[in-house]
């Protein structure tokens, strides 16, 4: 693709450009050099706004993080009024598979640490903040009587583990060998009951 004159600020130019490149590309297609091609700048214009290649792709993954805490915002806003905590726990919890199915590469990225900055800001805030929207759909579940007597943070992480499991099978084509019959709602349907011991019904 050929670069492309933009009024976006040179920092948030290089984020978008590394998006694409990442979207169409894979982890394989992003450097620096191949970033400052698509976004139309010197080979040495990135380094100007981010301390490393691993910086800017810290910056790449929280914005992951915030589409991914926006997608489980939006399913509880979409919930019938006066569902309870484990209908809003089931609802993030598939808004969280949907949503890393439809962005592979992206959330191939999010969760590389080798690839990322640790101490980049906005990774951590972003980060700590998804996680953070899973532990109080937990804690708020646990209130209303699921796995009470469960640590919340270890019960949030196990919730987390079980559905980037499915996502990430899902979306490598893992399962398609073993499971050759099933759909993603399927799979999606039996891991919640699972999760949510097995009342797919409960709308409390």
């Amino acid at each position: 693709m050929a670069s492309r004159a933009t009024d976006e600020p040179p920092r948030e130019r290089l984020i978008q450009t590394a998006l694409e490149l990442l979207a169409e590309e894979g982890l394989e297609g992003l450097s620096l050099r191949s970033i400052a091609r698509r976004a139309g700048v010197s080979h040495g214009a990135p380094l100007r706004h981010f301390a490393s290649l691993a910086d800017l792709l810290s910056e790449v993954a929280a914005h992951g993080f915030r589409v991914l805490s926006e997608a489980i915002e939006k399913s509880a806003a979409q919930l019938a009024p006066g569902v309870g905590p484990l209908a809003r726990l089931r609802a993030g919890s598939r808004a969280y598979v949907e949503c890393a199915v439809a962005n592979p590469a992206l959330f191939a990225l999010m969760f590389r640490p080798e690839l990322l900055h640790a101490d980049n800001a906005s990774y951590r805030r972003d980060g700590g903040a998804a996680f953070e929207q899973v532990v109080t759909q937990v804690r708020a579940a646990q209130d209303a009587g699921w796995h009470p007597q469960r640590d919340t943070r270890v019960l949030a992480g196990a919730v987390w583990a079980s559905l980037h499991g499915l996502a990430i099978l899902w979306a490598q084509g893992a399962l398609s060998g073993p499971v050759p019959r099933a759909s993603l709602e399927d799979a999606l349907t039996t891991a919640l009951e699972l999760l949510m011991d097995g009342a797919p019904g409960d709308k409390r």
